[in-house]
């Protein structure tokens, strides 16, 4: 199946403004992945794709969950809309047909981040953050560091997360905290 064809389908799947998000992650995932000097499509099909799952309610997200027998934990239970990254993977492989393992990873950790991440799913997580429709001051950053230095942009993002999650008093799920500590470790391990 092509892009514009799965365009249509996630249409149908999604509220507008929800299909319109998937565009501009679309969108970004491609100028980030040119800017990276890598291949546009597979970064364009994870961006697009990305969110197919976001919309399941919470109770339908955990039994989906455990019908693809996947692995959650209390966080995720506790918090369900955590899972629409995994949901959605597990989705596009069993529903769609997507078998690439960089897109399906790309789906996955777009929520949380994980402390290894091929550069599908850096772009994805950065472009999920950064689109442009979202105007907050954050992802404006988030964008232009995106273009200048992608690990700094990761670190940025994964701090404004944390930021968030804390001062909301949200959990933190655990691969958002190994994500950033990771970074962190590589970055101090560079200087």
């Amino acid at each position: 199946m092509n892009l514009e064809n799965w365009q249509k389908k996630l249409a149908t799947k999604l509220s507008p403004g929800r299909y319109n998000h998937s565009l501009g992650v679309m969108d970004l995932a491609r100028k980030l992945a040119h800017n990276y000097q890598i291949d546009e499509h597979l970064p364009a099909v994870a961006g697009l794709l990305h969110d197919v799952a976001r919309e399941i309610p919470p109770q339908e997200a955990l039994s989906l969950a455990n019908f693809y027998q996947l692995p959650i934990l209390e966080v995720e239970q506790r918090v369900p809309i955590l899972l629409h990254g995994k949901i959605g993977a597990e989705m596009l492989k069993r529903e769609w047909e997507i078998n690439n393992a960089e897109i399906l990873e790309a789906v996955n950790l777009h929520v949380t981040g994980a402390p290894k991440m091929n550069i599908i799913s850096q772009i994805i997580l950065i472009a999920d953050f950064a689109e442009p429709g979202r105007s907050l001051l954050c992802s404006r950053i988030a964008r232009k560091l995106a273009f200048v230095d992608r690990f700094t942009a990761l670190n940025y993002i994964f701090d404004q997360k944390i930021k968030y999650i804390l001062n909301s008093g949200f959990l933190i799920h655990p691969l958002t905290i190994e994500a950033r500590n990771q970074l962190i470790m590589k970055s101090s391990f560079l200087n």
